[in-house]
Formats: structure tokens, sequence, C-alpha cells
């Protein structure tokens, strides 16, 4: 197996386990060991997939899905630095559940747009950008309703 073959691998199977280990972190009750336990394993392969993503390369070139890389990576230390560093505030945790929630939908909206490369024989220069932004517009109303709920519950308990 070549290096490229190696990191395509490691790509692949850290984004199964950070798709899987997410939705256990989306579905597990907030602020308990067990969303602790199953959020450490979604940062975890969520670094691998986007460290992943950047040493492979196509034409040697910066792509989208590079860009996409170094959002998730930004967007992971932000809404994890301050929780690790035991700073629990209200504006924190919000922080924190947003982040996190959007690092999600970028991985399924990145998930989505590769395999709309993987599939698309003729598709168009658009093709990928309509399809992550389709899935993150999906996932802005979701997150929009959805993590202020979950919110309410976590700062009033």
């Amino acid at each position: 197996m070549d290096v490229q073959q190696a990191w395509a691998t490691t790509h692949v199977v850290a984004a199964v386990t950070a798709l899987v280990t997410g939705l256990a972190v989306l579905r597990a009750r907030k602020a308990t060991s067990a969303h602790r336990a199953w959020g450490t394993l979604y940062g975890l392969a969520l670094v691998l997939v986007s460290g992943a993503a950047l040493f492979l390369h196509r034409e040697s070139a910066f792509g989208v899905f590079h860009g996409l890389a170094v959002v998730s990576l930004v967007t992971l230390v932000i809404g994890l630095a301050p929780m690790v560093l035991g700073r629990r505030s209200a504006a924190v945790v919000g922080i924190h559940a947003y982040c996190m929630t959007w690092s999600y939908a970028g991985l399924v909206a990145a998930g989505c747009g590769q395999l709309a490369v993987a599939l698309g024989d003729d598709l168009s220069p658009w093709g990928v950008p309509v399809m992550i932004a389709t899935v993150l517009g999906i996932s802005a109303a979701v997150i929009f309703v959805k993590v202020p709920t979950a919110l309410s519950r976590v700062l009033a308990g």
C-alpha cells in the first residue's frame, strides 16, 4: 500500500467512525459521561478525517475538501478548547454546542460532496458546491431549532 492509499484508507475509516460517534454524541443526553466519551471519540476521529484529508491530493492542488478540512479543525478547536480547559460558562457551553453541531453538519456535507464526486461522471463544476450548500442549508434549519432547545435543558439542569 502506498502512502496516498494509506491516507485514503485512514480518511475513510475515520470518517465512518466520526459519522457514527458524532451521531451518538448528538443523540446522547448532554453533560453526561456518555456524552463526553462519545465526544472524545468523535473529536479524535474528526482530527484524523481532517488531517488525512489535508494529505490527500489530486493533481497536487488545494481543493474544496482541503478547505473544509481546515474549517473543520478550526471549528473543533473553538468548540472544544474552552470545555477541555474547564471554562464552562453558559456562553462557552453555547459556543461548544453550536461549533460541535456544525462540525457534524460539515462532516455530513463533505461526505455528500465526496459522494457526488464519486457518482457524478458528468458532474458540472457546481455539482459539489451545490450539494454541500444544500446539506448545510438543511442542517442550518435543524440546528437553529434543535440547539437552543438542548441548551435550555442543559443550562437549566
